[in-house]
């Protein structure tokens, strides 16, 4: 009878340990998959293996209750939320920030599966020495593991902090381009005002300009009379592609064709 009790044991510990083995097969594919989205050289491919490891680690929830490891619930749940905001970054750099959490907690998710299995195993009441003494090296390892892990999540840390040192950075600098852009705004307004007065000014002055030329040449009695040709009036519209130098170059401009106009028709006259 006791030989059977044993037998039934043995059994139900190898069916415990098989449905284990499955949840530990899924999330060895969700480790492999989050390694190759942190070797991804481009963000399309570091999401699509994020995303195939959240596939991964979906499959290995469904045989949670399976395995009855209760220690790997929460880590999963750890593993899938970093997962998520790895699979829609912000940009390349905080995907990869997300996906190294993820891989973190998957490491101590293979740490706590080693321990549930380890756990389902039959043990004899009384370990030989020899046995026991490897029962401590393996307690060892794995003391020496967590440790590893903790290094990670310190190196994961500090690289979080630099992460929103940078941000904090790009924001500042975002800062300075709008003030400078808010200040070049407001020295353009100052310009485009100053370029308005001077078109009404020296339009108003070549009108009056012309205006003596016309009368000027018809006192003269040539036989040629001088028209007025108002080229130089334009809208404000116009003001808004140029400069107020380039608004000055234009009115000396039209300054300069009156004059040699005016100069042209007096040489020319004759009187009558």
């Amino acid at each position: 009878m006791k030989y059977i009790l044993c037998s039934v044991f043995m059994m139900f510990s190898a069916f415990t340990f098989a449905d284990c083995t499955s949840l530990y097969s899924a999330v060895t594919y969700a480790f492999s998959h989050s390694g190759k989205s942190l070797k991804a050289n481009n963000f399309d491919h570091q999401r699509y293996y994020a995303k195939r490891s959240m596939e991964a680690i979906e499959k290995a929830e469904e045989q949670l209750g399976s395995c009855g490891c209760t220690k790997a619930g929460p880590i999963i749940y750890d593993v899938k939320d970093n997962l998520e905001k790895a699979m829609d970054p912000e940009d390349w750099d905080m995907g990869r920030f997300y996906v190294k959490k993820a891989r973190a907690f998957l490491d101590e998710l293979i740490t706590a599966l080693d321990l549930c299995t380890a756990d389902t195993d039959p043990v004899p009441s009384e370990m030989p020495d020899a046995e026991k003494e490897n029962d401590y090296d393996d307690k060892k390892v794995k003391g020496e593991k967590t440790e590893t892990l903790a290094e990670k999540q310190m190196a994961l840390k500090k690289e979080q902090e630099a992460l929103i040192a940078r941000q904090k950075e790009l924001e500042k600098k975002l800062q300075e381009q709008r003030l400078l852009e808010q200040r070049l705004k407001e020295e353009r307004e100052l310009e485009l005002d100053a370029q308005k007065e001077l078109m009404v000014k020296a339009e108003i002055e070549l009108y009056k300009m012309e205006s003596a030329a016309v009368e000027l040449i018809r006192t003269f009695s040539c036989e040629k009379e001088f028209t007025a040709t108002g080229a130089y009036k334009r809208s404000e519209e116009v003001l808004e592609n140029e400069s107020l130098r380039e608004t000055r170059d234009f009115y000396k401009g039209k300054f300069r064709e009156i004059t040699e106009k005016m100069l042209k028709e007096l040489n020319a006259c004759t009187g009558k």
